[in-house]
């Protein structure tokens, strides 16, 4: 059994919400998993051997879901995530095959609302199961770096390790950059796994919001790729 088909049958391990619908990487190309197996090339299976966990909040909606499984992939030019992430991997010097693209709440949204906060928060239990895979995530990968997309990503990962209660409350980015918890080293999850961590803006709305990002000196584009250069160097 490959690593990705491991972490596929644990999906089936936890009932799902009215709100959110299971998927089970059904679709073939480039997709964040549990949409797609959130590998960059089709034919690997194998999330060890990738030093980077790219981490959002939840796949998408029902619609979008659909939309990509009959294209075969999320696709990469249209779809904001994926462009100006992409984007933002390349001016970091990061190579995207070096990566597992993922989740942390499993399931798609059963609404055609796509931002925002997951509608899995106003369950507890299933949140609890989805911070638990998480940690199977983890364990599987052992990344060196995660990059976390967005405030409420952060906040889903506020109860996975003691390192991070910082986050248990959805701030601004102006008073997360100026409390320094922005950027997180060796944090220890529960299950003993270290990783360093960076928050990032969420890449669909990268061009809106970057503009208040601040690391050190810097601002902006060049605050966030300074936050995760300070880890990959």
């Amino acid at each position: 059994m490959t690593e990705i088909e491991t972490l596929i049958v644990k999906l089936d391990t936890f009932p799902y919400p009215d709100s959110m619908d299971m998927v089970k990487a059904e679709i073939p190309g480039l997709a964040f998993f549990p949409g797609g197996k959130g590998i960059y090339h089709d034919n690997d299976e194998t999330i060890s051997n990738k030093k980077i966990m790219i981490l959002g909040q939840d796949f998408d909606s029902e619609t979008s879901y659909q939309a990509s499984f009959k294209a075969g992939k999320e696709d990469e030019v249209k779809n904001p995530t994926w462009r100006n992430l992409l984007a933002f991997l390349e001016k970091v010097g990061i190579d995207r095959s070096n990566c597992f693209f993922t989740n942390g709440i499993m399931g798609i949204r059963t609404d055609d609302k796509s931002t925002g906060p997951s509608p899995a928060f106003k369950d507890d239990v299933f949140l609890n199961n989805c911070r638990n895979f998480f940690l199977e995530q983890i364990s599987i990968q052992r990344p060196k770096l995660i990059l976390v997309l967005g405030t409420y990503t952060a906040k889903f990962l506020s109860a996975t390790s003691p390192d991070l209660d910082c986050w248990s409350v959805v701030r601004p980015f102006k008073i997360i950059d100026h409390n320094k918890h922005h950027v997180k080293e060796k944090v220890k999850f529960k299950n003993g796994v270290e990783s360093n961590l960076v928050l990032l803006t969420h890449p669909s709305f990268r061009p809106v919001n970057v503009g208040r990002r601040t690391y050190n000196e810097l601002k902006g584009t060049d605050a966030e790729i300074g936050m995760v250069k300070s880890i990959l160097t």
